[in-house]
């Protein structure tokens, strides 16, 4: 089955669509927008905390570390029509990025302190911040504008995410639900091998749309995320911490757009 799905994986790579005008939707909350699923036939590891935050503009970002492996994530989760994922630079470590994305008014989490690689220079904006042990939580954030963050006001169904990307499959257009997408899972092993990180990106334009990454391990597979996205929210899901190998596991469904791509 792995290798059907791997050459499948090679052919998945779509024409990418120019943005189109902004999908109108109904507001709805993004907290709301995802619900957490474990399935209790797979594998999985206990995915860890550190801060949720809140944006005025509705987005909701939650930093965490995995329990057993050890990697660390970034969950954005957003409205159709309404916002953009703000973090979107692959180049930029964890803890930069929270860094970047949160005022000096916001703490930073103790732990996230051990995620630069050894020997990393310690980031200067440190010295303004408090460091605290406990879960950092805060919303009514301003939106970040610069450092590598997403200047897009309005994402649509059309979006991609990342500047590069090992796969993308687009909805149609006009309609989106008239493209049906196959459960589809792309494997690190097809685009290079084993991969510091995992990028997954998840619109649902429509319908139902589920969410999994996984990292492998002696053998296994197992699960470090696993999202519903309603319809008309997103989701962009970054995770690792060191060399692994890696899947990104879509559901079968139609109205969907999916992008992603493994690094480092």
């Amino acid at each position: 089955m792995a290798r059907v799905l791997s050459r499948r994986a090679l052919l998945a790579v779509l024409v990418v669509l120019p943005t189109m005008a902004a999908w109108n939707a109904a507001p709805a909350s993004a907290a709301g927008g995802s619900s957490s699923v474990v399935y209790d036939d797979e594998p999985v590891d206990r995915e860890i905390e550190l801060a949720r935050l809140g944006y005025q503009n509705g987005v909701r970002v939650v930093f965490s570390r995995d329990q057993e492996s050890g990697d660390w994530g970034i969950r954005q989760d957003g409205e159709m029509g309404r916002n953009a994922p703000l973090a979107y630079d692959d180049k930029q470590g964890i803890l930069k990025t929270y860094l970047t994305i949160t005022p000096r008014s916001v703490p930073v989490p103790r732990e996230l302190l051990s995620e630069p690689p050894a020997g990393t220079p310690t980031p200067p904006e440190l010295a303004y911040r408090t460091i605290v042990a406990s879960v950092v939580v805060a919303d009514d954030l301003a939106v970040p504008t610069s450092g590598g963050m997403a200047a897009a006001a309005v994402m649509t169904c059309w979006d991609l995410y990342w500047n590069s990307y090992n796969w993308a499959e687009l909805p149609g257009y006009p309609n989106p639900a008239s493209v049906w997408h196959p459960a589809r899972t792309y494997y690190s092993s097809d685009f290079g091998g084993m991969k510091m990180y995992s990028y997954s990106y998840l619109a649902n334009c429509g319908g139902y749309a589920r969410h999994r990454i996984y990292y492998k391990s002696f053998g296994d597979y197992y699960k470090h995320h696993d999202y519903e996205v309603a319809s008309y929210h997103w989701q962009a899901v970054k995770k690792g911490s060191v060399h692994r190998y890696r899947k990104v596991l879509y559901d079968g469904t139609s109205g969907d757009t999916r992008n992603g791509k493994y690094t480092g």
